[in-house]
């Protein structure tokens, strides 16, 4: 399958990944300490800024002066539905948490990935504030790099007898969501989840002193999508190259380039594969019952 190829297949496609997110949040940063980026409001009512347009703009012109053939899906384009027909397609949130970066919390991110045949091969995230990367490719290890010291990033499992640290988001159906997965946590020996407001940026479960050890979000009658592909593509690249697993809350892999760019059925995303699968079977009973 796509996803088992080795790196050298993806070498120019990583380089090109790394240095696109780098660029853009460099953009994005002067323009965050300048206080400089006028705010718009989109037709849905969400907010868009000066950085995530200016981050789109050079993240679109560095994978297309690459690799001219491939399609280019993000939150800031017009979708163009010929991507449908190729096998490979790029996937880019070109600021995660436009929210954040106008609230000055500093919790903001571009996101990049590599699809094939559906499933993510590469993802590459980067923090404007602190200049952190996160980068992974399938069967090849994840890693972290902060100017020129980088080091491999390999999630570590939870300890045997310990109870997995659970989080969800405001962005995946909490605080509504909250009291199931308390349940969730009492039926594996956890405690109730942690509540963050930002979606999942990987870098959250991959640095070393991370506060959580699985990411939930619990479809429901009245909310069964969980965000865009843009939300999670390099998420979901990056947890399973560090060694984790990231489904829906059913267990099944997220897939992407779809004719619709919503991801459905929650989400957990696991530090190891014994906490997801100890986790899919404690969230079964959660679950809306289909129709």
């Amino acid at each position: 399958m796509a996803a088992s190829a080795s790196a050298e297949t993806f070498a120019l496609e990583l380089e090109t990944a790394v240095a696109a997110a780098t660029a853009a949040g460099e953009a994005i940063h002067d323009l965050y300490v300048r206080a400089a980026a006028t705010t718009y409001t989109k037709t849905d009512g969400s907010p868009v800024t000066d950085a995530d347009l200016a981050s789109d703009r050079i993240v679109r012109d560095a994978l297309s002066a690459r690799f001219p053939d491939d399609p280019i899906l993000t939150e800031e384009g017009t979708d163009n539905t010929d991507r449908l027909a190729s096998s490979r397609c790029w996937i880019v949130d070109p600021l995660d948490g436009t929210n954040q970066f106008v609230e000055r919390t500093g919790e903001f991110d571009v996101l990049i990935a590599l699809v094939v045949n559906g499933r993510p091969v590469l993802g590459v995230s980067f923090h404007p504030p602190s200049g952190l990367i996160c980068a992974g490719v399938a069967g090849q290890g994840a890693w972290l790099q902060r100017g020129e010291d980088r080091q491999d990033a390999r999630l570590a499992p939870v300890p045997e007898g310990a109870a997995p640290r659970l989080a969800t988001s405001v962005w995946f159906g909490a605080p509504a969501t909250v009291p199931a997965l308390t349940r969730v946590g009492d039926a594996i020996g956890s405690s109730g989840p942690e509540t963050l407001l930002v979606g999942f940026p990987p870098r959250l479960m991959l640095l070393p002193n991370r506060r959580f050890d699985a990411y939930l979000g619990l479809p429901t009658a009245q909310l069964s999508d969980m965000g865009w592909e843009w939300d999670f593509a390099a998420a979901d690249a990056i947890v399973h190259a560090a060694g984790g697993v990231f489904t829906d809350a059913s267990g099944h892999p997220h897939l992407y380039n779809k004719p619709r760019l919503r991801n459905t059925g929650g989400l957990i995303a696991a530090s190891d594969p014994p906490t997801h699968t100890l986790l899919v079977a404690a969230l079964a009973s959660e679950l809306p019952t289909p129709g």
